[in-house]
């Protein structure tokens, strides 16, 4: 059975970028059991995807790697490959049996597939362990050189150990889009202190508003009142409303003045508070950051690199040069 294009591509790409033959990694995928793919339709072929995947679910809870492994290789290759999201599931069955240079192929894949996914962290964490313990690190194959008489340049990845200068590429890269990530969530601190300062605003104005409110009765009630210094004799009134806008309206507005006020200023205060928190403790933690880089960078030795050999002229005869880079 013919493996489908993009498997064979991606198995092409990962034995080239690992140094071992292609002939080891783009075998073709595992014969499927439940009939000739090429015959069904695409709703069938779903259909037989949803079932391998059952039962690779199955299989992965019940601690059998090996077949869930199976179901997952015979699902995506043999039925669903534009399905990249099993790739993850491949990867992680992978993991589990112990083949790592699968496993991290899958995951890598499903970064590649898949841009937008739940999953998409614990993949990196994945590669990260892999790259980590080695378990997925092919020994480049040995060449035999010649001697030659012209200088010859030698490119300045070339003198690097392949998979750990992909491997730290990679690794930053991961580390990069966490901490992306964390950047872009919002602390708890900023959001209640935001909210407190919302409320503590609205508060203030509220308060404004009903001291403009109390004065328009004031108002009100002065032009209804009696000439003179006495006003409304006590207990006295013509009209009912003027009766509970003096002893009832009024007093409320003052009263929710004073509440507006106090209980507005103190929840503006307090955001302002935590707001300041929040900024001084991010500034602590953009200041610890760069200072960890600068250790990083001084831990980290110098390198040297072989840029160029030839023949060379010595006082004794003839003789070989080499170019250092550091």
């Amino acid at each position: 059975m013919r493996a489908p294009v993009l498997a064979k591509t991606l198995c092409l790409a990962l034995s080239t970028s690992l140094g071992i033959p292609s002939a080891v990694l783009a075998a073709p995928p595992p014969s499927s059991p439940g009939g000739d793919p090429s015959a069904m339709t695409p709703e069938q072929k779903l259909e037989r995807a949803k079932q391998l995947f059952g039962e690779g679910l199955g299989a992965l809870e019940a601690g059998d790697n090996a077949t869930a492994l199976e179901r997952f290789e015979d699902a995506y290759y043999n039925y669903t490959p534009d399905k990249h999201k099993f790739n993850f599931n491949i990867g992680i069955a992978a993991y589990g049996v112990g083949d790592c240079v699968k496993a991290r192929a899958a995951f890598q894949r499903f970064l590649d597939l898949v841009p937008e996914d739940p999953n998409r962290g614990e993949a990196q964490v994945k590669i990260m362990e892999i790259d980590r313990s080695g378990c997925a690190n092919v020994a480049p194959p040995t060449t035999t050189t010649t001697n030659t008489t012209t200088a010859q340049e030698v490119d300045g990845e070339d003198d690097a150990p392949v998979l750990s200068s992909r491997s730290s590429a990679r690794d930053e890269a991961i580390e990069r889009e966490l901490d992306e990530k964390e950047s872009k969530r919002k602390s708890p601190l900023m959001i209640t202190g935001a909210l407190l300062t919302g409320l503590g605003a609205a508060g203030v104005i509220a308060g404004g508003v009903s001291v403009g409110l109390a004065n328009k009765k004031a108002n009100d009630l002065a032009a209804l009142a009696s000439p003179g210094p006495t006003g409304f004799p006590p207990g006295n009134y013509a009209d009912d409303e003027v009766f509970d806008l003096d002893r009832n309206k009024l007093p409320r507005n003052n009263v929710g003045t004073v509440v507006f006020f106090v209980a507005g200023g103190a929840l503006l205060v307090t955001g302002a508070a935590l707001l300041g928190v929040y900024a001084s403790q991010k500034k602590k933690s953009a200041r610890k950051k760069a200072r960890e880089a600068e250790d990083e960078e001084a831990r980290v030795p110098a390198r040297v690199r072989l840029t160029g050999v030839g023949p060379t002229l010595l006082p004794g005869g003839a003789g070989a040069g080499a170019s250092l880079r550091f």
